[in-house]
């Protein structure tokens, strides 16, 4: 095994980087990742492990690491289920002190400079705004089977997704643009983002939207993770392509696409709650919008505020079938 323990020297002296790792049943792949974040370009960086109950070899994989690279590697000792991956990252981020902190999930793999090339974005984002401002850098990746042969060079192409619709807080309330394992966050962001409720439906939607709403935020428009599909994923990507007929019968999904369109006003509704006048008057004002749009009583007017303030998805049809819902059903 490679020896990990001096790490990178870098030019100055950085701030500590804590990488914020939650497994659940996860043996098969989890070396791997490991590895590729030990391996990184950037000192000092810390993993910080909790395991989700697992019942696989996992604890004793993290077990490991933990005894071999002390200094660099600690394992909490809480093991109670969470109740998913996002309370397993909320009790990760309660337990972290870093100034700084990364996502990572059990199953990708990071490229070399992943970490050096989001601190670059990240200082450049606390000379623009400060420390004090919540901050997010957040990047595409690269979609690889279980073996790491290539499917999709980029992630956010595959799946229609512009990163720069993470300064539109109309788009994000619809689509999020962040991927959790590719996501930076500073010490502000973190402490804001302790207060995640249950309607958050996952950690990255919900830092997402703390940064369009209350800070800013730098996409990095290259992979710097591959993003390994092995069909045991909780979240993952849309591999093979569709036929037309096949993406109409997916968009007009009706179930899929009214569940969604509840889900996320719920969560809209939550993110007013928690942080009430903290949010700046204008971003209040898209937010209550976006509520009103789907409360209005008429249909009609449930879809033309959807257009009209932009509360939109990348792609015609996923918006016309957003649309048909909301023409066709009660308000929420």
């Amino acid at each position: 095994m490679v020896d990990f323990k001096a790490g990178a020297v870098a030019a100055t002296t950085p701030r500590t980087i804590e990488v914020l790792l939650g497994t659940h049943n996860g043996e098969r792949f989890l070396r791997e990742q490991i590895d590729s974040i030990l391996q990184q370009d950037y000192s000092p960086v810390r993993i910080l492990a909790r395991d989700d109950a697992s019942t696989d070899g996992t604890m004793a994989i993290l077990s490991h690491y933990a005894e071999q690279y002390p200094e660099r590697f600690t394992l909490l000792p809480d093991r109670e289920p969470s109740g998913g991956a996002q309370w397993n990252f909320l009790r990760l981020m309660q337990a972290s002190e870093a100034d700084f902190v990364c996502f990572a999930d059990q199953d990708d793999v990071w490229l070399p400079g992943k970490i050096s090339r989001s601190m670059r974005a990240l200082h450049d984002l606390e000379a623009s705004y400060g420390a004090n401002v919540p901050l997010l850098v957040f990047s595409d990746l690269r979609v690889v089977d279980q073996e790491l042969h290539s499917l999709h060079e980029s992630y956010w192409a595959n799946e229609v997704i512009c990163a720069d619709d993470i300064h539109r807080l109309p788009r994000i309330l619809q689509q999020n643009v962040v991927t959790g394992c590719t996501a930076t966050l500073n010490r502000a962001l973190v402490n804001l983002a302790l207060r995640m409720p249950p309607e958050a439906p996952m950690h990255d939607c919900w830092v997402a939207l703390i940064a369009s709403t209350m800070g800013h935020a730098a996409p990095l428009k290259e992979a710097t993770v591959l993003y390994r599909q092995h069909g045991g994923n909780v979240v993952g990507a849309t591999i093979g392509k569709s036929s037309l007929v096949e993406l109409v019968q997916r968009a007009l999904l009706s179930n899929g696409r009214r569940a969604q369109w509840i889900v996320q006003q719920r969560m809209a509704a939550a993110f007013l709650r928690v942080y009430g006048n903290e949010i700046p008057d204008a971003k209040r004002v898209v937010l209550e919008t976006y509520l009103e749009c789907g409360t209005a009583r008429s249909g009609w007017t449930r879809v033309r505020m959807l257009f009209g303030h932009g509360f939109l998805r990348r792609g015609l049809l996923r918006n016309l079938a957003t649309a048909w819902e909301l023409l066709r059903t009660p308000p929420s």
